[in-house]
C-alpha cells in the first residue's frame, strides 16, 4: 500500500501491472495451439518482445509482415511472419493478453480495497472488533456514557440524498428516524468543528425541538477531511461540559468515524467482490469459448467444414489401437470426385469450392455414428473411417454415398460417367494388429480407389488384407 504526503492511499496504477509475454507463451495449451496453427495453416512466424528478443518461433529474412501485441494501449511485443494471415494470430494473442491484464487489474483492485480496509482498521484500535454500524453505535454509546453525562445520544449520518439518518439512544431505548439539520448540528456538519453549548437558551443558533434539552456537546464524524455525519450528546440538565471532555469526545468520534467508514467500505467490498466474481466467471467462460473455437479451427478444414488431414491421422492412430485391442474390424473409404479438374476448368474455382463444400456436408450427413469420421484428405479427396465395420457394412455405406452424391444433382459438363458430379470410392477393410501401421490400410484403400477409376468411375472397389500374415 502506498501513501501520498497527506497520508492518503494512492490509487492503483496501470503501469504497476505487468503481463510477461514469455511466461504466457510458455503455457502448454497456448504453446500447443500456436504449433497447431503453424501445422494446420502452413504458417511461418515468430513472436518477439519489445526488445526484439525472439520468444516463440525462429527468425526468417522473409518475415515482411508485422503486427503489434498491445496491452492497455502499450506495445509489449510483435508477431512477424511471411503472410498477412498472421494477423489472425496477433488478434488472438491480443485478446488473450488483454484478458490476462484485465483479470490481474481486477485482482489488484480488489487487493487494494482490502488493504485500504486493513489500514482503516489498524488506526481504529478501540473499535477494531466492530463489524456492523449497530456494534459501533453500542460501543460509542457505552464509552460516551462513561465520559459524559448524557440524556440522549444521537448519531446523524448523511445518506446518498444529502439527508440525515438519525439514530438516537435515550438510555438503552433506541429510535431511528430522518430529520432536518438543527442549526448547531448543521454548523458542526458544515465546519467540521466540535461544539459545546452548556446552555441552549443562551445560544441564538439553537432551535428548540425538545423542551427537556438543556445542554449539548456535538462533534463531527470526519474521515480524511470529509465529514460524514455528527454525534450529538444532549442532557436535560444544565451541564458544564469542559474543553478536555470535548477533546476526548472528539477523539472518540474520530475513531468512530473511521470505524463507520470501514463498515461502509466492507459492505461495498462485499458487493464489489460479488460483482467481480461474476465478471471473472463471465471472462473465464468467454476465454473457454475462444479456446474451443481456436481448437476447432485447428482441427477442421476451413473450406469444407469437415475434419482436416492432421486430425484424421491422429484419430486413425487412436482407433487403430482401440480396435486392435478389441479384435474388431475397421474400414476405410477413400473418396475422389470424378473429373474434378475438368469441373474447375469449366465452372471456375468458386464453383469448385462450393462443390467441395456440398459434397463434404453430404458425406458428413450420412456418416453419423459417434466413432466414425469424415475428413478432407487433400484436394478433391475425402476419407471416411468406419470403426467396428466389416466389408459388407462398408460396401453398404459406399453404395449410399455414391447414390447420395449423384442425387445432389450438381451439373458436371465435363464428366464422362454422368451429367452430375459423382465420386469414385476405394474401400479397405481389416482387423488390425499393433505391429502393422495404419498407413497400410490407407495404401490399400488407395489401390482400391484406382481400381474403381479404371472400372469407369462413379462406383467403388473393395480391398481386404490381413495384417497377421504380413
Amino acid at each position: 500500500m502506498k501513501y501520498n504526503e497527506d497520508n492518503k492511499i494512492l490509487p492503483i496504477e496501470f503501469t504497476m501491472i505487468q503481463i510477461k509475454l514469455k511466461k504466457l507463451l510458455s503455457k502448454p495449451k497456448l504453446n500447443s495451439l500456436l504449433e497447431n496453427f503453424t501445422k494446420t495453416f502452413n504458417l511461418s512466424f515468430l513472436i518477439s518482445d519489445i526488445q526484439k528478443n525472439v520468444i516463440w518461433g525462429h527468425f526468417n529474412d522473409n518475415f515482411y509482415y508485422n503486427y503489434p501485441l498491445m496491452v492497455n494501449d502499450k506495445i509489449v511485443g510483435n508477431v512477424n511472419g511471411d503472410t498477412d494471415k498472421i494477423e489472425t494470430i496477433s488478434q488472438m494473442l491480443n485478446y488473450i493478453l488483454n484478458e490476462e491484464f484485465e483479470k490481474k487489474f481486477l485482482a489488484a483492485d480488489t487487493l487494494e480495497k482490502y488493504e485500504e480496509i486493513n489500514f482503516l482498521s489498524d488506526i481504529s484500535n478501540q473499535l477494531s472488533s466492530c463489524l456492523t454500524f449497530q456494534e459501533i453505535m453500542e460501543v460509542v454509546r457505552l464509552e460516551t456514557q462513561k465520559l459524559l453525562k448524557s440524556y440522549q445520544i444521537s448519531f446523524m449520518l448523511l445518506n446518498d440524498k444529502g439527508e440525515l439518518d438519525i439514530y438516537s439512544y435515550e438510555g438503552k431505548k433506541f429510535n431511528k428516524s430522518q430529520g432536518s439539520i438543527e442549526c448547531i448540528t448543521g454548523y458542526v456538519l458544515r465546519s467540521g468543528k466540535a461544539e459545546i453549548v452548556n446552555n441552549v437558551n443562551k445560544d441564538s443558533r439553537y432551535i428548540q425541538h425538545d423542551n427537556k434539552i438543556k445542554s449539548i456537546i456535538c462533534a463531527p464524524l470526519t474521515v480524511q477531511n470529509t465529514t460524514i455525519g455528527v454525534i450529538k450528546v444532549s442532557h436535560n440538565e444544565w451541564v458544564k461540559y469542559t474543553s478536555e471532555q470535548l477533546k476526548l469526545f472528539t477523539s472518540l468520534t474520530s475513531q468512530a468515524a473511521i470505524a463507520i467508514q470501514t463498515t461502509q467500505y466492507y459492505n461495498q467490498l462485499i458487493e464489489y467482490s460479488q460483482t467481480l466474481e461474476q465478471k471473472v466467471i463471465e471472462r473465464t467462460q468467454e476465454l473457454e469459448e475462444v479456446t474451443k473455437q481456436l481448437e476447432y479451427l485447428a482441427t477442421v478444414d476451413e473450406l469444407t467444414q469437415v475434419y482436416n488431414r492432421r486430425y484424421f491421422n491422429e484419430y486413425l492412430d487412436r482407433e487403430w489401437r482401440r480396435v486392435a485391442r478389441e479384435r474388431k474390424f475397421i474400414s476405410l473409404i477413400l473418396c475422389d470426385i470424378d473429373y474434378f479438374k475438368r469441373y474447375n476448368d469449366y465452372y471456375y474455382h468458386q464453383a469448385g469450392d462450393n462443390c467441395l463444400y456440398k459434397v463434404a456436408q453430404c458425406l458428413k450427413s450420412l456418416v453419423k455414428r459417434p466413432a466414425d469420421l469424415v475428413a478432407r484428405f487433400g484436394g478433391e479427396e475425402f476419407v471416411i473411417i468406419l470403426s467396428d465395420t466389416n466389408r459388407l457394412g462398408a460396401e453398404k455405406v459406399a453404395q449410399e454415398l455414391c447414390r447420395a452424391i449423384e442425387d445432389l444433382k450438381i451439373d458436371h459438363f465435363g464428366s464422362e460417367c454422368s451429367d452430375y458430379v459423382t465420386m469414385s470410392l476405394g474401400i479397405a477393410t481389416t482387423i488390425p494388429t499393433r505391429r502393422v501401421s495404419p498407413q497400410k490400410l490407407i495404401k490399400t484403400a488407395d489401390k482400391a480407389l484406382y481400381q474403381a477409376k479404371d472400372m469407369g468411375r462413379n462406383g467403388f472397389c473393395v480391398a481386404e488384407f490381413r495384417p497377421d500374415i504380413i
